[in-house]
């Protein structure tokens, strides 16, 4: 194994994608917590944490509307998020699909006229389960012949 593969990845370069939405550019990403636990008849059930997500605000409003939806509607507001991990070429490396995502929370950071910080606003999302796909040097070398 050459040393370029041992190295681990950074954790700052990654895309975000939410299923139905353009605008998903995001500063940082905190993935949730999942933890097994014993559930009726001692079978496991997987507890999963909240999915955090952080932006600087622009003239986009998705975020905030899909936070709207999911505050006022009765219908579900549901979707599929992704989080790639990209190398320094900017390739995907891994992959991690939350499904049936859906806003819980909503935040702004504090406005301050003496400071000089961007705006970020954050969704803090509930997940109903995650799936992790992992692309390996050797799997893509064997893709390729």
């Amino acid at each position: 194994m050459r040393d370029a593969e041992r190295e681990p990845f950074g954790n700052m370069r990654f895309r975000l994608e939410i299923e139905g939405l353009r605008e998903t550019g995001a500063v940082e990403v905190i993935f949730p917590e999942a933890r097994l636990t014993v559930g009726p008849r001692r079978s496991r059930v997987v507890q999963y944490g909240t999915l955090i997500i952080r932006r600087g605000v622009t003239r986009s409003q998705e975020w905030y509307e899909w936070w709207n939806r999911a505050r006022t509607s009765k219908t579900s507001s549901k979707r599929t998020v992704g989080v790639v991990l990209m190398d320094e070429r900017g390739a995907s490396v891994h992959r991690w699909t939350f499904v049936d995502a859906e806003p819980r929370g909503y935040l702004l950071s504090s406005l301050n006229a003496l400071g000089n910080a961007p705006l970020f606003e954050t969704l803090e999302l509930t997940v109903g389960g995650f799936e992790a796909s992992f692309d390996s040097p050797a799997a893509t070398r064997r893709k390729r012949k």
